[in-house]
C-alpha cells in the first residue's frame, strides 16, 4: 500500500484489507511508516509479542577518564556535535553523525564510534489474532530505509511461525527511502490517490518508482465523489497513459471517520456502509491478483 502523498486514506485501505482477508487467509501486517506509525491504531492495538531494537546508524562516544579538553574534537566536528564543557568534550546525539572525524584528531584516543540505536521494531498480536509489525524511528533520526528493511523482514520470520500466506505493507508517504524500502520485494502495488492535481502528480511519481522495480501497480482511487469530474479525468490518465488499471473508486463515507475515533477499519465497526461494501469489493480483486 503507497500513495506518494499523505492523506489520501492509505491507512484505511491497508488495514481493512489486513481486517477482511485475515478472515479468508493467514497474513501479517507490517507499518512501514516508521516516522509516525498508526496501523496498529487502525486494528485496535495489540498485545506485544516482541520487541527489538535497531542499531541502523553509528555516534561518537567520549572516555571522560581519557579526555583532557583539549577540544581539537570541537574544532573539527562540521557538524557542530561534540563541544567541550566544564573541562570534558559532550556529544550531542541529535547533531552527530557518526562519521569518526572526532576521534582521528583526538590526542588521547578518547572518542569512539559505537553503533547507535535509531529506532525499535514491536510484534503485536491484534484482536483479530494476526500479527502486525511496527517500525518505530527514534526523533531526529535517519536510516528510516533501513529500519523498514529490518520490519520487514521480522515480519517474514514471523510468518513462517505463523504459517502466513501473506504480507500487507503499508509504505510511508512519498517516494523517499522509507518507499523504495517498503517495495522491494513486493509483488504488487496498491496506489491510493484521491482526485485532486497534487494527488495525480504524485501518483504519477510513485508509479515511476514502482515500474523502475518491475512492481505492477494499480489503483484505488479514494474520496471519489470530491470531484465527480476530476475523478473521471484522473482514471481516464491513469489507464491510457500510466496504463494502471483502476481497482476501486471509493466514496467519501464519514463512516471512516468515525471507525479511526473508534480504533476499527469502517468495514468491522458498519459492514453495511458505503466505503464497507467497496473495501470488499477491492478485498476480493486482490485476492484475484495476488492468486491466494
Amino acid at each position: 500500500m503507497a500513495s506518494g502523498k499523505g492523506g489520501t486514506g492509505k491507512t484505511t485501505v491497508a488495514s481493512s484489507l489486513a481486517y477482511l482477508l485475515h478472515q479468508r487467509l493467514k497474513l501479517v501486517a507490517v507499518d512501514a511508516d516508521v516516522d509516525a506509525p498508526d496501523l496498529i491504531l487502525a486494528l485496535g492495538g495489540g498485545e506485544k509479542l516482541e520487541e527489538r531494537k535497531i542499531e541502523a546508524s553509528e555516534k561518537a562516544r567520549v572516555n571522560d577518564n581519557l579526555c583532557n579538553g583539549c577540544g581539537a574534537c570541537e574544532s573539527t566536528c562540521v557538524y557542530g556535535a561534540i563541544r567541550v564543557e566544564d573541562g570534558i568534550a559532550k556529544v550531542y546525539d541529535f547533531l552527530c553523525e557518526g562519521c569518526g572525524a572526532c576521534s582521528l584528531v583526538c590526542p588521547n584516543g578518547a572518542i569512539r564510534i559505537e553503533p547507535y540505536v535509531t529506532g525499535v521494531l514491536v510484534a503485536q498480536r491484534t484482536r483479530h489474532r494476526f500479527v502486525t509489525i511496527t517500525g518505530r524511528l527514534r526523533a531526529g533520526e535517519h536510516n528510516s530505509g533501513k529500519l523498514v528493511s529490518a520490519a520487514k523482514e521480522m515480519a517474514r520470520e514471523r510468518a513462517k511461525v505463523e504459517g502466513a500466506e501473506l504480507l500487507i505493507v503499508d509504505a510511508a508517504p512519498g517516494i523517499g527511502c522509507p518507499v523504495i524500502a517498503s517495495l522491494s520485494g513486493a509483488s504488487y502495488v496498491i496506489a491510493v490517490a484521491e482526485p485532486t492535481p497534487t494527488s495525480k502528480r504524485n501518483l504519477e511519481r510513485l508509479v515511476a518508482v514502482a515500474r523502475h522495480f518491475n512492481v505492477p501497480v494499480g489503483l484505488v482511487l479514494n474520496k471519489a465523489e470530491l470531484s465527480s469530474d476530476y475523478a473521471r479525468k484522473l482514471e481516464e490518465w491513469a489507464l491510457f497513459n500510466l496504463k494502471v488499471p483502476i481497482l476501486v473508486e471509493l466514496p467519501v463515507d464519514y463512516e471512516a471517520v468515525r471507525a479511526l475515533a473508534n480504533m476499527k477499519t469502517p468495514p468491522e465497526l458498519n459492514p453495511k456502509a458505503r466505503i464497507s461494501v467497496a473495501l470488499r469489493s477491492l478485498a476480493d480483486r486482490v485476492e484475484e491478483i495476488v492468486g491466494l
